[in-house]
Parts: structure tokens; C-alpha cells; sequence
């Protein structure tokens, strides 16, 4: 297999690092934004029914999965630190943001990638919690409820206790060089030709080079 920088692959596009593979959701700043193109485990998203991700035990799931590319090779500064929003369904944010290395998408992410996000064989988790307080509203089931996305693409919400796949999204360099299993396609600048003849109809006609 090739290698190429990260940087050159575009969004939908999957690659290989670490010995795993990837599909590019995004570039960010200096970074592109990727998720595993498929679940890794199963987990509970906590074992409490803890809906906020900066606290509950699938951090420590996650934690594990960082661990497992260092293994395979990758160094401290191949991943690089996210920041996951973890606003509410109902627009609170009493759980603020959530600093790791590697993370889950967000309801918000997940609807703005869908698109080019391939199908996983399970239901796997999203950090999104559904509710952070009681609600007076007859669809109000509790506070302990994460978003997560079915194997056919729809979403849905369930009490965090449960377990369902991790499918890891982490920020990594731009300048990365990964592997292409010759499915990546770039685009190539044109090349700059030696002359270039203006017709007489413009400007009487010359020859730039």
C-alpha cells in the first residue's frame, strides 16, 4: 500500500492507520476529524445510567481504544486532543464539553456526516444525552437516555445502562502519513503549459510564456 498525508484524502474517503481503518468526516483546524469505519466493541455507555460522557464509563472503553493504537504504533502526538460538546437534546447544557483524545460524534455531528458515514453491522453509541433535567412534557421518560444510531442509519435514544457498540471519532494530524488501499482518489493540479497563443481576434495575437 501507498502512503499518503492525511490531508490529501477527502471527506467519505476511507484509509488506514494504526492498523485500523478510518473514514474522513472532516478537516479542522490542522486536524481531520475521522471515525472508525466500524464498531470496535460493545460497552455499556455507563454502568450507573450516567448520561453525561465526561463522566461515565465508556470514557474508560475509549481510554482503552487510545491505548491500543499506541500499541500499534501510535505516538502522543498523532492523536490529537477534541473536544466534544455535550448539549442536550432539550438545548441544556448543564454538562458542558468533554476534553479527550478519543471520543464519540454528537447527534448534531452524525446528522452532518451521515451522508458519507458507513453503515456499522450493530447500534452504536453518540455522546448526545436526550435529556440533563426534568421536563413537564408527557414524552419526558427520565435523565438517563443517550442518542445512539440503529446498523440501518436512524437514531434513536435508550437509558445509558445498556450496551451497544463504540465506534471511536478522533482527531488526527493533517500531516499524517497513512495508508491507501488504492481507493482513495485525489484531485491532481493541472500542469502549467510551456506557451500559451492568444488568438489574433484578442489583442492582436501573441504567444505567452
Amino acid at each position: 500500500m501507498k502512503k499518503i498525508e492525511l490531508r490529501k484524502v477527502p471527506c467519505g474517503e476511507t484509509f488506514i492507520a494504526f492498523g485500523e481503518e478510518f473514514v474522513v468526516l472532516d478537516h479542522v483546524d490542522g486536524g481531520v476529524l475521522s471515525l472508525r469505519k466500524s464498531i470496535w466493541k460493545k460497552a455499556q455507555f455507563d454502568g450507573n445510567g450516567n448520561s453525561n460522557l465526561a463522566e461515565a464509563s465508556i470514557r474508560k472503553v475509549l481510554g482503552d481504544y487510545v491505548d491500543h493504537l499506541k500499541c500499534a504504533g501510535a505516538t502522543d502526538d498523532a492523536i490529537l486532543p477534541m473536544c466534544v460538546d455535550l448539549k442536550a437534546t432539550d438545548g441544556t447544557r448543564m454538562y458542558g464539553y468533554c476534553d479527550c483524545d478519543a471520543g464519540l460524534l454528537t447527534l448534531e455531528q452524525y446528522g452532518k456526516y451521515k451522508d458519507i458515514i458507513p453503515l456499522a453491522d450493530d447500534w452504536w453509541w453518540l455522546a448526545t444525552p436526550v435529556w440533563t433535567r426534568w421536563l413537564r412534557s408527557p414524552y419526558t421518560s427520565g435523565t438517563n437516555r443517550v442518542w445512539y444510531v440503529y446498523s440501518d442509519g436512524g437514531c434513536s435514544r435508550w437509558v445509558a445502562s445498556n450496551s451497544h457498540g463504540v465506534r471511536p471519532a478522533l482527531i488526527l494530524p493533517s500531516s499524517l502519513l497513512v495508508s491507501d488501499d488504492g481507493s482513495v482518489t485525489t484531485n491532481t493540479a493541472p500542469t502549467t503549459p510551456s506557451s500559451i497563443t492568444v488568438p489574433q481576434s484578442i489583442s492582436g495575437g501573441t504567444t505567452i510564456t
